[in-house]
């Protein structure tokens, strides 16, 4: 879980040009995003923010840059992460900054029509298989 933590965060970091002084949101269980969190931290961004569930999201998308969703193993806990493009439209009424979703979830946790929004960047999880796969294929 490390390499991957470390291989998204790097992708995150070249697609906001650096992740110092910026904020990013976690959703998920703290113990799968331990790895994320201790790697931000080393990042220095400035607020790393934590969520069991997305019940909050619209409320904290406007303070982040950075939203990664790790959603737990069970079906309840991948539930408990669905996230509409309702609720990120919501989020980011009026935001001027990109937002770059990275969704983690063994099937897709966020409603693709998200990355559609004029200041969304969403990675699904298809996408980062495929770019994790041909990291992996590089560094062999």
């Amino acid at each position: 879980m490390y390499d991957v933590a470390r291989e998204v965060v790097s992708i995150a970091e070249a697609c906001l040009g650096g992740l110092r002084g910026r904020s990013a949101l976690l959703i998920g269980p703290e113990e799968q995003l331990s790895p994320f969190i201790n790697l931000l931290r080393h990042a220095n961004m400035k607020y790393i923010y934590q969520e069991d569930t997305t019940s909050r999201v619209s409320y904290l998308l406007p303070s982040v840059q950075l939203v990664i969703i790790q959603p737990g193993l069970s079906r309840e806990a991948t539930e408990a992460v669905q996230l509409s493009a309702a609720t990120i439209a919501k989020g980011c009424e009026g935001r001027r900054s990109p937002l770059l979703i990275m969704d983690l979830a063994a099937t897709s946790s966020v409603e693709e029509m998200a990355g559609l929004l004029p200041t969304v960047c969403l990675y699904t999880p298809d996408d980062l298989r495929t770019i994790l796969a041909k990291q992996q294929a590089k560094a062999s």
